[in-house]
């Protein structure tokens, strides 16, 4: 049964019109860089894609922005992505990850010696590029909840924040993009606060 999802992907401003206009452009992780490999990112919450812009205006520029600053440089695409349902790697799901898990040992072994695996910065991420090069997995997307570690002022029990991510292998399943317009200078204050 098909599954249709909405995914936000936090951009340069200047990549908008050729996303919308001719999708996206999945890069080679050769570094092995990304989370769960090669393929285009998204968040399941817009609210995660904006704190995304936000980070990475920090990297680059080494100041947090203002809102203003930060919308005319940074963008939200939304995208509209129907897929299978067992064309779903979810790794927050036990029965998959386990699979996932059993596969991995089964043939690290094999993979670890290889080049691509000993220069990674992430390892995980190289043993999903070289399983997706073997066609060893074949699913359209992977999903994943990540813990990020905030530094709150005051509330000690919230140090500890979940976000859910999905990488879409298939750029087809991709059936819209556009961008989002309609975000608040509010939401941006609530996320921009805990860099304060």
């Amino acid at each position: 049964m098909d599954e249709e999802i909405i995914g936000y992907h936090g951009t340069k401003k200047e990549l908008v019109k050729s996303i919308c206009e001719n999708n996206f452009i999945v890069n080679e992780d050769k570094d092995n860089n990304l989370f769960l490999g090669s393929g285009i990112y998204f968040f399941y919450l817009c609210d995660d894609a904006i704190d995304w812009n936000i980070k990475k205006f920090i990297k680059i520029f080494s100041y947090l922005p203002k809102w203003e600053l930060l919308i005319s440089k940074y963008t939200i695409i939304q995208s509209t992505i129907k897929v299978k349902q067992e064309d779903i790697l979810d790794l927050d799901e036990k029965d998959k990850l386990y699979k996932f898990e059993l596969l991995v040992e089964k043939i690290k072994g094999k993979l670890i010696t290889k080049p691509e695996y000993i220069r990674a910065k992430n390892k995980t991420a190289a043993i999903i590029n070289m399983m997706y090069k073997r066609n060893l997995i074949t699913k359209k997307m992977i999903a994943k909840t990540f813990i990020e570690q905030i530094n709150t002022k005051t509330f000690d029990a919230f140090k500890n924040y979940p976000r859910k991510m999905f990488c879409v292998k298939d750029k087809s399943i991709i059936l819209e993009n556009k961008e989002k317009v309609d975000i608040s200078k509010e939401i941006f204050e609530s996320i921009v606060y805990f860099y304060k």
